[in-house]
């Protein structure tokens, strides 16, 4: 063995250490499944893990004609974007790839640097999650042959392969949840449209609506066309603005938790109060919707596997596969923020 601690580790001290032949530790590294038992295949990888072995990435790329790095593309850092990259990570770790993110913090001319930095530096893939502000940078990728997967089906390429959930299903069941506690001035507050599926949930507000036998009130729609990314104070801004017109509702459906509780705060700045007043509904099912006051009532997705089967499908991708799309199950957890009109 190698006697300088700094000295990386290479197949041939792997092979030394464990009476294998470089061949057959080669094959373990790069598990081919052949030519090797169950109990060699174990004695291999605990020497890796007990001479602490890192593959070369550049020799390991020049060989399979692969990066093994994955690109990460988010709208903007949020604790929804981080869960869903956690997914993707430990998915990746176990494939022996690295994941690197880029955020565009909701500005377009940030995406083009990233999608520019994306192809020149040879990703084997890409995941997208939620919402792209030109749609044409995935035009460019798709161009490159890089394989893209997206979180959410905010554009409609058959070639483009999605991990989601039922949107407007979900949305139409939180609405009618507000219909049977007796509500009916019910409002829908949320990003542009465009944005990710908030059409789709936007869809579904107005479908429950119409099956309950309510009319589609135009006041009762609050949609902050200057939303940025996680601009709260944007957020809190707008809701102030539009505060008169919000009164007039008894509950509101949200798209997001984040503007849920920036809702519920501007409320009772205004001296209202969280279901006494007005029920609220928010959408994610982030950690912090348990921890307020009142808890919220939200629809919880499942970040973390949306991430962990988006990291999966690009990897069948990448090995010649053709995947389906994927709708994971969301849920609605009923929480403090809602109850029957006074």
């Amino acid at each position: 063995m190698k006697n300088n601690k700094n000295a990386r580790v290479t197949i041939k001290d792997i092979a030394k250490y464990t009476g294998y032949s470089i061949a057959t530790v080669s094959r373990v590294l790069n598990d081919s499944g052949v030519f090797y038992s169950q109990e060699t295949f174990k004695k291999i990888k605990k020497a890796i893990e007990d001479l602490k072995y890192q593959p070369d990435a550049i020799a390991r790329g020049l060989k399979t004609k692969k990066t093994f790095n994955i690109a990460f593309l988010e709208p903007w850092t949020s604790e929804f974007f981080s869960e869903i990259f956690l997914g993707i990570q430990d998915t990746a770790n176990q494939a022996g790839y690295s994941v690197a993110i880029f955020s565009s913090n909701f500005d377009k001319s940030q995406e083009e640097k990233n999608i520019s930095s994306i192809l020149s530096n040879r990703f084997d893939g890409v995941i997208i999650s939620s919402a792209i502000l030109n749609k044409e940078n995935i035009n460019k990728l798709i161009s490159h042959n890089i394989p893209v997967v997206i979180i959410e089906k905010f554009i409609d390429l058959k070639e483009i392969p999605a991990i989601s959930i039922k949107n407007l299903e979900i949305s139409k069941k939180a609405v009618k949840y507000l219909m049977e506690l007796g509500h009916k001035k019910i409002g829908f507050m949320g990003e542009p449209l465009e944005v990710g599926r908030v059409d789709s949930r936007f869809r579904g507000y107005s479908k429950a609506l119409e099956e309950g036998g309510f009319g589609f009130n135009q006041e009762y729609i609050f949609v902050n066309e200057n939303f940025r990314g996680e601009d709260y104070a944007r957020s809190f801004k707008h809701i102030i603005e539009n505060i008169e017109k919000i009164k007039k509702c008894t509950a509101i459906f949200i798209t997001s938790d984040k503007i849920a509780i920036i809702l519920i705060k501007a409320l009772k700045n205004a001296g209202l109060s969280v279901p006494r007043d007005i029920s609220v509904i928010g959408f994610d099912g982030l950690e912090i919707s348990k921890y307020i006051s009142p808890s919220l009532t939200t629809i919880l997705q499942p970040r973390y596997e949306m991430g962990s089967r988006a990291m999966g499908m690009i990897l069948k991708i990448i090995n010649g596969a053709k995947p389906e799309n994927i709708e994971l199950k969301a849920e609605l957890v009923i929480g403090e923020s809602t109850a029957p009109p006074k």
